[in-house]
């Protein structure tokens, strides 16, 4: 007689640490000098897929306790993580309209796509393999603490170690977490909870369709590293928490769905327009705030207003800006905005700006070049700056740069 003990699907943490120990192998040997041994072409076209194809098979060998869902819920799962990796490829899509575009960096012959499928695809089928054996073998239920540390391992291991050896200054450090680390975070979490919920093809199909996108689409959006930022790590949040809570009133475990789901699109509301107002503070829109400090422009502009100033983005921009404009200009640190009183031009018709502020005794000494213009001052909104103003530690400005 078979017992308890001796079942096929009995969870076992020695397979767990088996194959957290070859992820890391894997890992390391893929980061250390050791490959430079070999021809890198042959290493990333034929080791590389054959080491992780072994660890693929491996972990499919190994006995797994069945998903949390029921067959029944399976095809929903898998579903909507295709659903969730297009919402996330349209949003990234739609932020390339505002940031730009470039061309991919990767081959897109049909032997180079192939070879990227063989090399993206190994990986990813055999991590996601890992993820679920994990997963099934460390929880029946939902746990955070397991599900947090099988996402790290994922992350971590997808992550080349030059990158953490890059990080000298805070700076870099902030900028890896914004535009690296916490995305692929976010994406594996939501991978993990579908490997969860629906076993390793939800997440396979979830990750696959973002990589392939990502691989063998001939342009990609030329993100900023903040919208990266908000994009990578808000859209598989909110993904986590649709489909905790489809599943949830699929499997009629969720009584009071209706309030649960007012409070989930409560939260996305809040977040979308936050991440609004974060875009627009950091001039992601071609229109952007900034608060005057001074009354140079008074009565037009008083210290404490808001502007809202709309960018110029090339040279036909700034030709079309006429005498009375008030525009927004950099000298050295410090940003002017001051009306423009006459256009000059030079012997090679190049065109420079004579400014003065409303307020001002004087006019402005020097003269403002294209490449020094911000933007167009378009709408003040009178007095809500000063909040910003009495936070701001105060900078001492050299007496022969006030103007009068």
């Amino acid at each position: 007689m078979i017992t308890k003990e001796y079942l096929p699907t009995q969870r076992s943490k020695h397979r767990c640490f088996f194959l957290i120990g070859v992820m890391i192998f894997l890992y390391i040997i893929d980061n250390s000098p050791a490959k430079a041994l070999v021809n890198i072409r042959i290493y990333n076209n034929l080791i590389k897929p054959l080491l992780w194809i072994g660890l693929a098979y491996v972990a499919w060998s190994f006995p797994v306790v069945r998903s949390k869902a029921g067959l029944k819920h399976k095809n929903l799962i898998n579903l909507w993580a295709f659903n969730f990796a297009v919402i996330f490829i349209i949003l990234s899509a739609m932020a390339g309209f505002i940031d730009g575009f470039g061309k991919s960096p990767y081959s897109q012959t049909p032997k180079g796509i192939a070879m990227n499928i063989i090399f993206v695809g190994s990986v990813l089928v055999a991590g996601e393999l890992v993820r679920n054996s994990l997963i099934s073998n460390l929880t029946k239920e939902e746990n955070y603490i397991v599900f947090i540390l099988v996402t790290l391992l994922m992350t971590v291991t997808n992550i080349s170690f030059s990158r953490f050896l890059g990080l000298k200054e805070v700076s870099d450090i902030v900028k890896f977490i914004a535009e690296f680390f916490a995305p692929e975070f976010a994406h594996h979490l939501l991978a993990t909870y579908l490997a969860f919920l629906g076993g390793p093809i939800a997440s396979m199909i979830y990750l696959a369709a973002i990589q392939a996108f990502h691989w063998l689409s001939p342009i990609l959006p030329n993100l900023k590293w903040i919208t990266k930022a908000l994009i990578g790590v808000l859209c598989p949040i909110f993904s986590l928490m649709a489909i905790q809570g489809m599943y949830l009133k699929a499997s009629k475990q969720l009584k009071r769905h209706e309030k649960d789901d007012e409070g989930l699109l409560g939260w996305m509301i809040t977040s979308i327009v936050s991440i609004a107002i974060i875009w627009f503070s950091v001039g992601v829109f071609p229109i952007y705030p900034s608060v005057i400090a001074t009354g140079s422009m008074e009565p037009m502009i008083k210290a404490g207003d808001v502007i809202l100033v709309e960018k110029v983005r090339n040279m036909e921009d700034i030709h079309s800006l006429q005498v009375e404009d008030v525009i927004q200009f950099k000298r050295d640190t410090i940003l002017i905005s001051h009306r423009i009183i006459e256009i000059v031009e030079d012997e090679n018709q190049q065109k420079s700006y004579r400014t003065k502020g409303d307020n001002n005794s004087a006019i402005d000494t020097d003269l403002v070049e294209p490449q020094q213009i911000k933007g167009k001052i378009v709408y003040v909104v009178p007095k809500i700056g000063w909040p910003s103003l009495l936070m701001r530690s105060k900078e001492q400005v050299p007496i022969e740069e006030i103007i009068y």
